[in-house]
């Protein structure tokens, strides 16, 4: 006899909706092992006391959370899925009636109450630290990487705009360092009554670069690297704990910025603000930059960073030996070159430390005509400041534990990145600004940490 289904929608049922999400749901395991409740701390001062109840903020944040846990890239979707899934609304504490918030209210928390305040960073790193605390995360070695993230603007739409160049952070640091060097060298001058060699550096004024400016979205950037896709993009840069995997910093920039550019200060803001005891960190030939390498020991952390090329000082088959105690250079045929004096590159607009040999050696060498152009009459070397730091991290290069962190980067980064964009709605941003793009990547980083936390403590 065939069975029909009688009509049993209006039926009157008691409903727990604990009973419906199985004991090893993604969603129960992830409440298990955070109290959100740690987000009203946060928000209260966003809030007037007075006035209409407002929705619930940690319903709002878990809700937006929900989305790339799962790969819900629409607010609109968001909202639906939400009202037809019970595990959904078991997590953000909702019953069978209760409303669903509007997808609109997301726009509107984020264009008004939510604008211009650190609350999306501090969730993020409120989850970090208790990652900390659990002893998943130790600190002691990041790996770090950045990848794209296609804007939501036409390449076609833009104008040509100038911009000033302003030199990175650690690069004003080598500025200062140089000063510092030519006092002290001054000083030296003074007392054997001799001049400074050379030309007198002129004031130098800011210098400016055309480029492309999105109509739609003026904070992307114009990314045109080989290997990369073109276009208006932005980057997040990414640092990672190998421990476990998770996220301990991700931060967005417009995609025509240099991997190097914010190295260094996001290092410094984990050491200072999540407290972790940062001792090695590794990254690839893009971030191999004597300003990086200086950077880091200012931070005391060692770099194991993939070389661009050789620092070693070899041309026409002859090799010259840099002695980090007497800072000098020692040529083939043993005698040195000493530290003699800064010279400024205006191409490059930077100081370089002029190693310069006696010309008595140089005229009385054999090997004089192979070793220097015969316009001059002794051998000079230039070396950036600080490139001893960078022939430090060349010889790490060449030992067992840098194969070891470099195999971690390729794994955890590029691993990361993969799953960011595939399941974590980091590959494209249908958002405009860069602070909507800091949101997505905080939040995108956050879904994957809490995948890892409960992979890591269960």
């Amino acid at each position: 006899m065939m069975g029909i289904n009688a009509a049993t929608q209006y039926r009157f049922v008691y409903v727990n909706l604990d009973d419906f999400v199985p004991h090893d749901h993604l969603l129960r395991q992830i409440n298990q092992l955070v109290d959100f409740s740690f987000i009203y701390q946060k928000v209260s001062h966003l809030y007037s006391p007075f006035g209409r109840r407002s929705i619930d903020p940690v319903l709002l944040m878990k809700m937006l959370l929900i989305g790339y846990l799962y790969g819900i890239d629409s607010e609109r979707k968001l909202e639906e899925e939400v009202r037809l899934n019970i595990a959904y609304r078991w997590f953000l504490g909702l019953d069978l009636e209760s409303p669903i918030p509007d997808h609109s209210t997301f726009s509107q928390n984020r264009r008004r109450r939510f604008k211009d305040n650190t609350t999306f960073q501090e969730i993020f790193d409120h989850v970090v630290r208790l990652c900390i605390e659990k002893g998943i995360v130790t600190g002691k070695v990041i790996v770090t990487d950045s990848t794209h993230i296609k804007a939501s603007a036409s390449s076609y739409y833009f104008t040509m705009a100038q911009v000033e160049k302003e030199p990175a952070e650690y690069l004003k640091g080598l500025e200062e360092e140089a000063k510092k060097l030519e006092m002290k060298m001054s000083e030296q001058r003074e007392q054997r009554g001799h001049k400074k060699p050379g030309k007198e550096r002129q004031q130098q004024q800011k210098e400016s670069k055309e480029v492309k400016r999105s109509c739609s979205d003026p904070d992307a950037g114009f990314m045109n690297r080989p290997g990369k896709p073109t276009g208006f993009h932005y980057l997040a840069h990414t640092s990672v704990d190998p421990t476990h995997g998770i996220i301990t910093d991700i931060f967005a920039t417009a995609g025509n910025l240099k991997d190097d550019a914010p190295f260094v200060s996001r290092l410094a803001r984990q050491k200072t603000d999540l407290k972790l005891p940062l001792e090695k960190v590794g990254a690839d030939k893009g971030y191999d930059y004597t300003h990086v390498h200086y950077g880091l020991h200012q931070l005391d952390i060692k770099g194991y960073i993939a070389t661009s090329a050789s620092r070693s000082s070899s041309e026409h088959g002859l090799t010259f030996q840099y002695d980090k105690n007497l800072d000098s250079y020692t040529c083939p045929k043993d005698h040195t070159l000493p530290f003699t004096h800064l010279t400024w590159d205006t191409n490059k607009k930077t100081y370089y430390k002029s190693y310069t040999a006696k010309a008595k050696h140089c005229n009385e060498c054999s090997l004089r005509s192979t070793c220097f152009s015969s316009k001059t009459n002794r051998r000079k070397i230039n070396k950036p400041i600080a490139h001893e730091l960078g022939i430090e991290n060349e010889e790490r290069s060449r030992t067992k534990e840098y194969k070891k962190i470099q195999k971690q980067r390729k794994v955890w980064c590029e691993g990361t990145f993969g799953w960011l964009k595939e399941k974590h709605n980091l590959r494209k941003t249908y958002k405009r600004g860069i602070v909507k793009i800091q949101e997505q990547c905080l939040f995108s980083a956050l879904a994957i940490n809490l995948k890892r936390m409960v992979k890591a403590l269960n």
